[in-house]
């Protein structure tokens, strides 16, 4: 089957969307990371570190594929929000870059240096929710553009996109806490579905 570029780069779309999907399922509902305190928190990495570890690096697989094919987009397009998308993805991927090869090590000790894993996780937190409002504020222009889409899909992406880079910045801005976006994860959920027929769409074009 001859695919064109256009066509790897919107599958590529959808696949990642896909991995964001089920990686974000399998962290909630499987993993179920504590909300305690920073020693339980390490303490769970430790003993579940194989399971959190591999939906990590499966979202920065989510994120490699996403930043590639919303360049693609966007040099094609020349369009700002899919090159915002494209940039917020490299961002993220410092992101689990930082998780993956820090956590483990700031986990084991955590009792000799218990300031270290806060440090590496706030350094996380404030990379994702740059990225996040990055990628949420494109993601916003890229479906009130779209002329292809049903509308209530279009309208759909645009409010998710919207609140979730409102809840990004404030995260930002340290108003809210991670914890708090638990509340949007299942709007989240549906747009990474929405994203995934988006790129099916695309595909056809």
């Amino acid at each position: 089957m001859n695919f064109s570029k256009k066509k790897v780069a919107a599958y590529l779309w959808s696949i990642g969307s896909l991995l964001f999907f089920v990686s974000i399922l399998l962290f909630v509902f499987v993993y179920q990371p504590s909300s305690g305190t920073d020693a339980d928190k390490t303490s769970q990495i430790l003993s579940e570190w194989v399971l959190v570890a591999t939906i990590w690096r499966v979202e920065a697989i989510a994120a490699v594929l996403i930043a590639v094919s919303s360049w693609y987009f966007a040099t094609v397009k020349q369009s700002i929000s899919w090159f915002l998308i494209s940039f917020a993805h490299i961002v993220m991927i410092l992101m689990y870059a930082n998780m993956l090869g820090s956590y483990p090590v700031a986990a084991e000790f955590y009792n000799e240096s218990p300031r270290l894993f806060p440090m590496l996780n706030d350094k996380a937190i404030w990379i994702f929710g740059f990225s996040n409002l990055l990628f949420l504020t494109g993601l916003a222009g890229v479906y009130l553009t779209n002329k292809t889409l049903p509308k209530w899909m279009v309208w759909t992406g645009v409010i998710i996109s919207f609140l979730g880079a409102l809840a990004s910045l404030a995260l930002y801005f340290e108003l809210i806490t991670f914890a708090d976006l638990n509340i949007g994860g299942p709007l989240i959920l549906i747009l990474f579905l929405l994203n995934f027929y988006l790129g099916l769409k695309l595909a056809k074009e």
